[in-house]
């Protein structure tokens, strides 16, 4: 969960019975539309009676930073499941069928029925000319040796894919022997051959990996091979029929790319679990952008739907602004919404060596129309920045952002310092805070723009 969503709880209003009926007819009094006052009267009868109001993260009244597109229909990614099919996996692990023939799509702990339930109705499989956004799936089976059981180009529905998964793994072999290796080395060769300097060369790839051994010998280690291919290819490790060898989820976590490895124990909640994976992996930032984490130093940490880029040539306000639309589409200059915001970018300025100390950089605030204002992507309205801010159409103020980081003495009255800049105030303290200039002195600043995820797809000659 976004570790910074913002509600507003009922502490804000702590109402007797007779200020809900105040509430109300104020709500209702107003001189909106019916249909606004209808929202008002709601908005304010569930203040009134103590329950909280969340913000989600598109509103615009909110102060809330994006997080990663969830729509699990709408992925775009190339994934290859790698599958060990030896003695070890047992056919219970590997696949699950009922007396009469019938897939136990319930039994979500057999590889062949998780693999089905990772995919949900109306999800778009195979290439569409007409829709970009479609996940391809591939499959690899490994003992000995490795088999493309199913290429990137085979599945074009998510009840092909189910009755394909089944065919392909409807029996383990009679091989004891299990080589990781071999089966990473047919999903790269398969990932170059049909989808990286192809088309979709700009689709995440990921790989899926369900092994129930861990062999590491000589040409056989599979650890160098994965540490090659994580370097372009995202990979999830699951742990079948050997959750008490902790020498073998501890080797096997090593092939996953951090934060990714699971186990067969954790039942429905590791379809859950690669279900997130494969959004988190669709989420990703242009090249040359930094992706928001709730952590710098932790590149494991959350991950926000947020891209920032470091302009390092100076600028005015309104020439950087421009600047930032330039550099991506429906770019803008950052907003810092909460000090985890903040922080991050004093970070990604610290660590570019185009910038030196005393740190200065302009950020998204403008004065404008008596309000200080947040920037937002082209076509959006400004989010204005105040302790308090007006909801709908009454004049009931509702504390939306509590958090701010002007330096002591700002923002000053002024006609013509009408823009916002971080400033370091302090060689001693490698801080920054918000002051007002003018819009006609030239800084280095901080662009902002979406991910590329599930709701909003980027092009391969934008990236």
């Amino acid at each position: 969960m976004n570790p910074d969503l913002l509600s507003v709880n009922s502490h804000f209003f702590n109402m007797t019975c007779n200020s809900f009926l105040l509430c109300f007819l104020v709500a209702v009094a107003c001189k909106c539309s019916w249909e606004t006052r209808k929202r008002n009267a709601m908005f304010l009868v569930t203040v009134c009676l103590g329950g909280p109001v969340s913000r989600a993260s598109n509103c615009k009244d909110s102060y809330v930073d994006r997080v990663c597109g969830e729509d699990q229909t709408n992925l775009w990614l190339d994934i290859v499941f790698v599958v060990d099919n030896s003695e070890g996996m047992t056919n219970a692990g590997i696949t699950s069928v009922s007396d009469g023939g019938i897939y136990e799509l319930k039994e979500t702990g057999n590889v062949a029925a998780q693999i089905s339930s990772l995919f949900v109705a109306g999800q778009q499989l195979g290439i569409q000319s007409n829709n970009p956004r479609t996940t391809r799936v591939g499959i690899i089976t490994y003992n000995q040796g490795a088999t493309v059981a199913a290429d990137l180009n085979k599945f074009t529905s998510v009840d092909d894919l189910t009755d394909g998964v089944f065919n392909v793994l409807n029996k383990v072999s009679n091989v004891q022997d299990s080589y990781l290796h071999a089966g990473l080395q047919a999903a790269n060769d398969l990932l170059e051959q049909q989808s990286f300097n192809t088309d979709r060369g700009h689709y995440q790839k990921l790989v899926i990996v369900y092994a129930s051994e861990y062999k590491q010998s000589g040409t056989q280690d599979p650890l160098p091979l994965a540490i090659r291919m994580q370097q372009t290819i995202s990979i999830s490790t699951v742990a079948y029929g050997q959750d008490d060898n902790l020498g073998f989820l501890a080797e096997l976590s090593k092939i996953a790319t951090p934060g990714y490895n699971f186990t067969n124990q954790q039942g429905e909640n590791t379809v859950s679990e690669l279900r997130s994976t494969m959004l988190q992996v669709n989420c990703y930032c242009p090249n040359g952008w930094f992706q928001m984490r709730q952590s710098y130093a932790n590149e494991n940490s959350f991950k926000y739907g947020v891209c920032l880029l470091p302009v390092t040539l100076q600028a005015t306000w309104t020439a950087s602004k421009f600047s930032c639309r330039n550099h991506w589409n429906k770019a803008y200059l950052v907003n810092e919404y909460t000090q985890t915001k903040h922080d991050y970018v004093l970070q990604i300025v610290r660590n570019t060596s185009a910038f030196t100390q005393p740190y200065t950089y302009f950020n998204g605030l403008s004065y404008v129309s008596g309000n200080w204002q947040w920037e937002q992507p082209d076509g959006q309205d400004p989010i204005i920045v105040s302790f308090f801010h007006y909801v709908f159409c009454i004049n009931i103020a509702i504390q939306l952002q509590n958090w701010s980081d002007w330096n002591p003495g700002y923002p000053t009255a002024s006609s013509t310092a009408t823009v916002g800049v971080n400033v370091q105030t302090s060689s001693s303290s490698l801080t920054t805070g918000w002051q007002n200039t003018r819009k006609d002195l030239t800084n280095m600043y901080i662009c902002e723009v979406s991910t590329c995820d599930s709701t909003n797809y980027c092009k391969a000659e934008d990236i």
